[in-house]
């Protein structure tokens, strides 16, 4: 009996992280859970009390692990010291939480109003705006969210480690270093291409 009532969980959850992440979670209602699980609306409460805690099931350690790596690299270490060897710590970093945690960041991300994604958005965008050395806060605000747009763009066509970092180096680098940081990363004369 334990055993069918584990299968009948993992496929909610199965179902439910499908559904969040090409939905968001706004967009997707216990009964499209329910329909794609084959099972009945009512007997998905056996399970969840609601359509929170299975978010909460899916999302909540990805959060832990997005708040550790803010507390890593919001750090002296890190904060105005962009350097190729700081982009490659950050890509590597990122690249192996984001593997590990990918369904649960992504499902944050894709969330249109939830408070993960605004906590994600506004530490990015907050520590974005407090460090960088340009005058405009709309253009740091901007900057910052294509920062945002750019990881989950990675998240929603990678899911191996190597392809995710390999992306995210270049995102990180164009980041923080620019065109001419990017430039020298890949060994690219921009003039010629």
């Amino acid at each position: 009996m334990q055993v069918k009532k584990d299968d009948i969980q993992n496929k909610i959850l199965t179902v439910a992280e499908r559904l969040f992440i090409k939905n968001g979670y706004e967009n997707t209602s216990l009964k499209m859970i329910a329909e794609r699980s084959y099972i009945s609306k009512s007997n998905i409460y056996r399970y969840y009390k609601s359509k929170e805690e299975i978010y909460e099931t899916l999302v909540g350690p990805a959060r832990t692990e997005i708040i550790k790596l803010m507390s890593f690299f919001f750090t002296e270490d890190f904060i105005g010291k962009y350097t190729p060897d700081k982009c490659e710590e950050i890509s590597t970093v990122l690249a192996k939480v984001f593997c590990e945690y990918r369904s649960g960041i992504l499902i944050a991300l894709r969330s249109s109003e939830g408070t993960d994604r605004k906590m994600v958005e506004q530490n990015i965008i907050g520590k974005f705006i407090e460090v960088c050395p340009i005058d405009d806060e709309g253009a740091k605000e901007m900057i910052s969210k294509i920062l945002i747009y750019g990881l989950t763009d990675i998240l929603l066509k990678y899911s191996d480690e190597e392809n995710v970092a390999k992306e995210l180096n270049m995102l990180i680098y164009y980041h923080y270093l620019g065109l001419n940081g990017l430039k020298e990363k890949l060994g690219v004369d921009l003039k010629n291409n």
